[in-house]
Order: structure tokens, then C-alpha cells, then sequence
């Protein structure tokens, strides 16, 4: 250390002087400089790289056409939602649920403060119980309207099948006498018609099935039954079966010696038998008038019996009875207001409620979803509208399948497009998340083939544009008609071919450049 001391003390009347000093400082940077040319040259000098040319993808409408996708996004909400929310203000007493809880269709979620409530429905059901004794009391003379108007729907029943063995004896027994083959097309009239042949012809035959077909129905009658329709229409049918009789009485009595089939006694004896019929058939509409008559009194007697029995008294302990339960369903409406059910099966994804709080009308107290069935809501263009139908499968965020299940008839005023929904079943995405939807383009689904191609590849002017072509190893813009945009490619109506190569993406490319095309 002594040594050390002494030699900076010799050095000091050196290191004082300028000149001194100056020369070390030049040896120096010397010695710096000579440092640095020797590395310089003992580095061995890079070699030359060859010029690259810019590497182009090369391909065709034709080629690409099955890589077409249109790409949207969408939001996943569950197929059934709801917002439980309360209709009055009051403090909550109960909350029975927990958040992510699963909880079945009907269960209370919270509960509001209702004493007053319950006591009120009590004393309505009390109300309605003693209402409806009363009314119990005034139903005798009801009973035996009613009584009477079944014995008059038991009678219009009978009056019904005994109209149909008449008409059904009158075709039979006696206007099939004068058919050649009744139950055929062609039934084949066995008189002179005097220019009636086609009518009863006609009618014969519609009476093949009309009257099968009414035997049918008539199996199955009850008292259940509007009996007052069935009977018009039986009287219809005698009706047309009276006139097909006076059709014939007037045959019998115009016959020609030139067009007689029978003598003049059996002619007479003909009308003598149809005229019966008439007569009978007659009897037969006057019984059918008369059973509508007696449902129609039977009918009015019970409604006068509702309103009118005992004085009167049914009609006031109805309108109690009605009284009373209308104050009970008030009641009980206003006990449902405290009470706060969820309406479907699900999981509880939001609560916002303690037991204790009070809360306003209107404010929400849950949401309940079933998170496993979800469904994704997105809106689409015009143009990718036209690609979409029912039932198409899409995959959802590159991995999940959904497929479409509604699209909007028309475009929506307030998006300008139309709403499209996509179910499925998955466990990875979330309700609530947003998430891409793609869907492939197949071009064998056009009606005709078109020229789409990605947008990269188009360089965009004022009007239309230009795609590059590679010529003898240099770009050269070729202008096209551009038509509508389809997800992530657009349509070229005009200046390319289907199987016409161009470049696939034109970002900073110039016209004339030297490139290369990728293998």
C-alpha cells in the first residue's frame, strides 16, 4: 500500500503538465481505432443475397368456389327466459332460491309480506261457499225442465230413425218398382217419363248413397248431438222425397197410348198408392215439425227455470254465486302478486333480492333459463339472406354444430335485415356470450353458376374495380363489374371468368410488379 502511495506521488508532477496529458489522451483514441479496423477486417463479409420477387396465390372461381363461407356474429341466449319481476311494492319475507340454482317449473322463488292478503282470500271463499248453498236450493224446478228436455231429445231420436225407415220403405217398396236397375249408375226408368226421365233418374242415384250415409250417421246419435239440425234435415229429406212422389203421380197421370207400359187400371192404381205415400210422407214432416217444436219449448222451459224458478230466487243466488267468486278470484290475485313463482324449469342465472329488502313495483327479482337448450340470434343482409335456408347446418365458433331453425319473412325496419336463429346443444359456450357463426357456401345450390371471389383479391375504384392477372411473370390489372357483396366475397358479373385464373390477394400490388406464383 506504502509503494502504491509513493508511485501516484512521482506521477503527479507528470500528469500536471497539458501537453503530457494531450498525448495520452491521442495514444488513446489510437489504440480505440486500431481496435475496431482489426475486427472489421478480421470479420468475414457477408454473402450477397439474391433479389426476392413478391409470391402471388394463384386460382379460379371454379377452385375456390367450395372454400366460400359467409361469417357472422351472433349473441346465445336460452330458448326459454324469463324475467321474474314484481307487480307491488312491499318487504320480502322469504327467498327460497339461489343463484345457479335449478329449480322446477312453479317454484316460489321470494315471497312478500301478506298476512293481509291470505285473510282476505279466506273470507272470500267463506263468501262463495254460502253462495253457492243457496243456489243449491232453487235447482228443483231446474231439474225437472231439465228432465223434461231430455224426454224431448230421446223423442226427437226416435222421431229421427222412424223418418228414415219411412223414406227408406217409399224408395224401396214402391219407387223401385219403376226402375229397371235402381242400384246401378244407369238406374233405367221402366215408364215414360213425360220429360221428367232425368230427374228421377238423378235422384235415384243420389239416393244410393244419401241414404247409407244417414243410416250411418243416425248409428251414432246421442242426445249430445245439435238434435235440432239433424231434424231439419230430415225434413229436407222428405221433402225431396214428396216431390220425387208427385213427380211420379203426375207420370202416372199423363201417360199416352203411344208410351204405355200399363193399363189404365193399373196406372190409376199407381197414383192411388203414391198418393198414399204422400199422405204418409206428410204425417212423417208433421211428426219431425212437432219434435222441433217440443225441443225448442223443452229448451226454453229450462232457461226459464234457471232464471225464473222459486220466484226468482235461482236467478239472484246465480248472480251471488258469481259475485262471490268474482271477490274470491280478486283475492286470490292479490295474494299471486306476493308471491313470486317461476313460470318454466331452469337454472336461476340472476338474483337480486335478500330476504329483508324492500322492493318497488316493477323491479326485477330473478332470471330463469334453461342454459342447456340455447339458441343464437343474428341478423343478416339481404344478399346472405338469399344463402340461407331452414335446416342448413353452421358451425359456431369453429367448433360447435347448430342449425338454423327460424328466419324473418321480411327485413326488419330497425336493423335494416333480417333476423335469423340458430338452435343447439352444447356445454361449451355460455348463455349470454357472443360468439362467430360460418356457414359454408355450395355452389351446386345455385341456380346458376356464378363468379365469386374474395374481397382481398378486388381492388376497389369509384365504380367497380380491378383483379390482377399474371402475365409473363408481372402483374397486370384486369377492370371487372362488381356485383353484391356475400359474407367475405363479392360477385363478378362481368370481366372474369369462371375458370379464368387471377390473384387471390391484390393487397400492395402494383400493376406491372414482377412476381412469383406460389406452387
Amino acid at each position: 500500500m506504502l509503494l502504491r502511495m509513493n508511485f501516484i506521488e512521482r506521477l503527479k508532477p507528470w500528469w500536471g503538465r497539458k501537453s503530457i496529458r494531450g498525448a495520452l489522451i491521442i495514444l488513446l483514441l489510437l489504440g480505440i481505432a486500431a481496435t475496431l479496423f482489426y475486427i472489421k477486417t478480421s470479420t468475414p463479409p457477408a454473402e450477397p443475397t439474391a433479389h426476392s420477387l413478391p409470391i402471388v396465390e394463384v386460382s379460379t372461381a371454379a377452385e375456390l368456389s367450395n372454400q366460400q363461407a359467409i361469417s357472422l356474429i351472433g349473441t346465445v341466449r336460452a330458448f326459454t327466459e324469463v324475467a321474474v319481476t314484481s307487480e307491488r311494492a312491499g318487504r320480502l319475507v322469504a327467498v327460497n332460491a339461489t343463484l345457479g340454482q335449478s329449480i322446477p317449473a312453479g317454484f316460489v322463488i321470494a315471497t312478500l309480506e301478506n298476512a293481509s292478503e291470505r285473510a282476505s282470500v279466506l273470507q272470500a271463499e267463506g263468501v262463495y261457499e254460502a253462495a253457492v248453498a243457496a243456489s243449491a236450493q232453487s235447482t228443483i224446478g231446474v231439474s225437472e225442465a231439465e228432465t223434461t228436455l231430455q224426454n224431448a231429445e230421446n223423442n226427437a231420436l226416435t222421431t229421427l230413425h222412424s223418418t228414415l225407415n219411412t223414406v227408406n220403405g217409399a224408395v224401396v217398396n214402391y219407387i223401385d218398382s219403376f226402375f229397371s236397375a235402381p242400384n246401378t249408375p244407369i238406374p233405367g226408368l221402366k215408364i215414360s217419363g213425360r220429360g221428367n226421365t232425368e230427374f228421377l233418374n238423378n235422384e235415384r242415384v243420389e239416393y244410393q248413397s244419401l241414404l247409407s250415409v244417414w243410416q250411418s250417421h243416425l248409428d251414432t246419435l246421442t242426445i249430445e248431438n245439435d238434435l235440432t239440425t239433424e231434424l231439419h234435415y230430415a225434413g229436407e229429406v222428405v221433402d225431396r222425397t214428396i216431390k220425387i212422389v208427385d213427380t211420379f203421380i203426375t207420370v202416372f197421370n199423363t201417360q199416352e197410348n203411344s208410351d204405355r207400359t200399363y193399363t189404365d187400371a193399373e196406372l190409376q192404381t199407381f197414383s192411388t198408392n203414391f198418393t198414399t205415400l204422400r199422405s204418409s210422407l206428410l204425417t212423417t214432416q208433421n211428426e219431425i215439425d212437432t219434435s222441433i217444436t217440443e225441443l225448442q219449448s223443452a229448451a226454453d222451459a229450462v232457461r226459464r227455470a234457471e232464471v225464473a224458478a222459486s220466484g226468482g230466487n235461482t236467478s239472484a243466488a246465480d248472480a251471488q254465486v258469481k259475485q262471490a267468486l268474482g271477490s274470491l278470484r280478486a283475492a286470490e290475485a292479490n295474494l299471486a302478486e306476493t308471491i313470486f313463482r317461476s313460470p318454466i324449469a331452469g337454472t336461476v342465472n340472476e338474483l337480486h333480492v335478500r330476504a329483508g329488502d324492500f322492493i318497488n313495483s316493477f323491479t326485477q327479482v330473478a332470471k330463469v333459463a334453461n342454459n342447456n337448450a340455447l339458441e343464437i340470434v343474428t341478423y343478416v343482409g339481404e344478399q346472405e339472406r338469399a344463402l340461407l335456408d331452414i335446416g342448413d347446418t353452421v358451425i359456431v365458433n369453429d367448433g360447435v354444430e347448430g342449425k338454423i331453425t327460424q328466419i324473418a319473412p321480411a327485413v326488419d325496419a330497425a336493423t335494416g335485415k333480417v333476423e335469423v336463429r340458430i338452435a343447439m346443444e352444447t356445454t361449451v359456450i355460455k348463455n349470454g356470450d357472443t360468439v362467430t357463426i360460418t356457414k359454408a357456401i355450395d355452389a351446386e345450390e345455385e341456380e346458376v353458376q356464378i363468379v365469386l371471389v374474395p374481397l382481398s383479391a378486388v381492388k376497389f375504384e369509384a365504380e367497380n374495380g380491378f383483379i390482377f392477372v399474371v402475365e409473363n411473370s408481372k402483374l397486370k390489372a384486369k377492370a371487372v363489374t362488381l356485383g353484391p357483396i356475400r359474407g367475405g366475397s363479392i360477385e363478378i358479373e362481368n370481366g372474369l371468368g369462371v375458370a379464368e385464373p387471377f390473384v387471390v390477394d391484390a393487397r400492395g400490388l402494383l400493376d406491372g410488379t414482377e412476381v412469383e406464383v406460389a406452387s
